[in-house]
């Protein structure tokens, strides 16, 4: 098994971690050349393991289509399983981009570290890309509202 930095993982196995079998971590660092090459994450606490002791946990990035005709409640669902899907992307992708290892042993966030101009120039990174993201969208929604009125969709915008 082939495992990357920001896997979700569940724990199958393992001796002295502090963890349980059937918890649930991000692997959050490798190191080939140890008998135990995979450090996991489970709530900020690590411990290492082999290919055996772990199985990778497929988690869907997107949410499906809804359908028209939600209600408040349907909404705050949706609300919700998309704010979990952001949480799954922190523990996945966002393990290999923002975490790190201190010196103290323990699982760290990046930006805990960083100093408040380090902190201000990765968010004033973050809002460029949001504004790119916002235009590409938009060209994209202009383009999709382009083509429904050429097909006679009356009131695309």
């Amino acid at each position: 098994m082939k495992l990357k930095v920001g896997d979700r993982v569940r724990i199958l196995g393992g001796a002295d971690t502090g963890h349980r079998v059937g918890d649930q971590g991000t692997v959050a660092g490798i190191n080939p050349d140890w008998m135990c090459p995979y450090r996991v994450s489970v709530d900020g606490n690590s411990g290492f393991y082999s290919d055996g002791e772990l199985e990778v946990i497929h988690v869907p990035a997107l949410l499906p289509v809804v359908p028209e005709g939600m209600t408040p409640d349907d909404l705050a669902d949706y609300v919700q399983a998309f704010v979990n899907a952001a949480k799954d992307r922190v523990l996945g992708v966002g393990a290999d981009q923002y975490a790190s290892y201190g010196a103290d042993g323990r699982d760290r966030q990046l930006f805990e570290a960083m100093t408040p101009g380090q902190l201000i120039t990765m968010a004033r990174e973050e809002a460029q890309d949001l504004a790119v993201y916002a235009a590409m969208l938009d060209i994209r929604l202009a383009r999709i509202s382009e083509a429904l009125n050429n097909k006679g969709v009356g009131n695309a915008a």
